[in-house]
């Protein structure tokens, strides 16, 4: 074997090693800076603390200028994957106000599947605000929501600014909603527009 034969096969096995060595190391790196990210967006800041506080001041008032004895912000996410891959859609409550002496629900809302209210996803969908009452819905849910002594709700949908269903706002109320609140039905949506920002 002449030498430039010997020189091209070492040249070409370490500019192999080098190449792999380089992959390797990249591939660690960009492993590295993707777990920084992710810790860095998953920890709570002084900007979450700040937005959190000012969501709920906003819910508390909402709550009061419209006399809902119950508020809620329920939020979309994704709960994990399906078999297939595809994501499994569902909601939480995020936030909460209520009249005194009132049981806080939250903690027992939290990662239902959308799929257990398609009816009521789909007329948010359609309505920027609406009330249904009690009898409206399947007996599963009228039971569910008679334990707490709701007779009509209202729900205002959420939407982000490229127009996607990020969430919604649900105000309880035990005696009838009347005219009065679906007069205010505007205001309920423009109310909306300002957590929007705050969620999206």
């Amino acid at each position: 074997m002449s030498d430039q034969v010997l020189t091209t096969l070492i040249t070409t096995f370490g500019s192999i090693v080098v190449a792999v060595i380089t992959v390797i190391v990249k591939s660690k790196l960009d492993k590295a800076a993707e777990a920084k990210k992710k810790d860095a967006e998953e920890a709570i800041t002084e900007n979450d603390l700040e937005d959190m506080v000012e969501i709920q001041m906003w819910l508390d008032r909402f709550r009061e200028n419209y006399e809902f004895e119950r508020a809620g912000i329920f939020q979309f996410h994704n709960g994990g994957k399906f078999f297939k891959g595809k994501s499994m859609k569902k909601f939480s409550m995020t936030y909460e106000a209520t009249e005194p002496g009132y049981e806080k629900i939250k903690r027992y809302n939290q990662n239902v599947l959308a799929s257990e209210f398609p009816e009521w996803i789909s007329t948010m969908l359609k309505k920027k605000a609406f009330a249904l009452t009690v009898e409206e819905l399947n007996p599963k849910d009228q039971a569910e929501l008679r334990k707490l002594g709701v007779k009509q709700f209202v729900t205002v949908p959420i939407y982000c600014l490229q127009n996607k269903l990020i969430g919604f706002i649900v105000g309880y109320n035990i005696s009838y909603i009347d005219e009065e609140i679906r007069k205010k039905f505007v205001s309920l949506v423009e109310d909306s527009k300002f957590v929007s920002g705050y969620l999206n």
